[in-house]
């Protein structure tokens, strides 16, 4: 036997044990899920496919989920690359224990952080009064039960994914290369926008990878904060298995939920591919 053989029989090895357990928890549950949408056991059918497909209110209701996504997405980028870039240039003792502080939300359940939104969304609660105040809204608005209200409360919940993405991109982001581009005349936002923005493009994209997978198939957030006039993908699915019992119908959503899902992914990853990281040009 070759040692190129025997380096590939070691390396096989190595990987069976972890492609295994991939193939167990992840890969079976997935084929499984498939079998259950196509009507498991057989015939093989489309019907909860095409009920899904011909019925607006499914429709509206992946509709919102893709919205929430893509909403929540664009408020952690926003609020999420200032506070990773201060946190990455800093050079303060401090900016671990600020970096720790970032991901204060993650160490409290989904559900806590929920409750308490909706205490501050609920009409007497401090958010609903406070724009109340402001004579913008009508005296009995709330935030509760609403699509921005989701929005603010799932953002909340995700931005600490975004920043942590952000920072260890940004961290690795030469700051001789930004002072070059400023010394060949660009300005401080011109070098931020060609050289760091540019070459953390990676991060941008995985970290918006992330909070947008993790925000359509979101459950706690949008249960309780939307209320029953949330209507979101996961909730749906939520209803479909535990309420009407339609396990066929509930597979199905939630393998179009999967699809999307990964679709978004290769998308972003061939173009990101593609395109690859540009050189700064100051």
């Amino acid at each position: 036997m070759t040692a190129a053989a025997r380096k590939g029989l070691v390396a096989v090895g190595l990987l069976a044990p972890a492609a295994l357990l991939f193939a167990l928890l992840f890969l079976w549950p997935q084929f499984d899920l498939l079998l259950q949408s196509l009507g498991n056991p057989p015939p093989v059918s489309f019907a909860s496919y095409t009920r899904f497909l011909g019925d607006s209110f499914y429709l509206a209701t992946l509709g919102n989920s893709l919205l929430l996504g893509l909403c929540v997405t664009l408020v952690t980028l926003v609020l999420g690359f200032p506070l990773a870039f201060l946190l990455a240039r800093s050079e303060s003792r401090w900016a671990g224990l600020l970096l720790l502080l970032t991901t204060f939300p993650l160490w409290v359940s989904a559900v806590v952080r929920s409750f308490a939104w909706m205490v501050l969304f609920f009409r007497g609660g401090a958010v609903s009064r406070a724009l109340q105040s402001t004579g913008l809204v009508a005296a009995d608005f709330q935030l509760l039960g609403t699509f921005a209200g989701v929005v603010v409360a799932l953002a909340q919940v995700l931005l600490p994914i975004m920043v942590i993405t952000l920072f260890a991109v940004l961290r690795g982001v030469d700051r001789d290369l930004e002072n070059a581009a400023m010394n060949l005349g660009a300005t401080p936002a011109t070098a931020l926008w060609l050289v760091t923005f540019r070459l953390a493009r990676g991060g941008i994209v995985a970290g918006s990878l992330l909070v947008f997978s993790l925000s359509v198939s979101a459950f706690a957030t949008p249960s309780l904060v939307g209320g029953a006039r949330g209507h979101f993908m996961a909730v749906t699915i939520y209803e479909q298995v535990l309420e009407l019992l339609d396990w066929p119908f509930a597979a199905a959503i939630a393998a179009i939920l999967l699809a999307i899902s990964l679709a978004v992914a290769l998308t972003y990853g061939y173009f990101l591919g593609e395109n690859g990281p540009e050189e700064p040009r100051p």
